[in-house]
């Protein structure tokens, strides 16, 4: 950049965006796993199937409401500051 052989912007970092793909991620490894552990054991009652939709989407849910991105750092506030 100095002598202009750079180019004046570079792409940021967007934690954010990563993060999300790793929470579906995660999320959709764990629902299919208790669709499988519930085609493994037999499940057929209603009732178990309820239990499992329950078990399945309550952790995710969990896992969304208490991850967080992580928080910028100290050369990115400041970049953003200039702005």
């Amino acid at each position: 950049m100095q002598f202009g052989t750079a180019a004046g912007h570079g792409y940021p970092y967007d934690g954010q965006v990563h993060t999300d793909y790793v929470k579906a991620a995660v999320i959709a490894a764990w629902v299919l796993a208790v669709g499988t552990v519930g085609l493994a054991f037999g499940v057929t009652s209603v009732a178990g199937w309820a239990g499992l939709a329950v078990i399945s989407v309550v952790p995710p849910i969990v896992m969304l409401r208490l991850w967080h991105a992580p928080v910028p750092s100290m050369s990115e506030t400041i970049r953003d500051v200039l702005r």
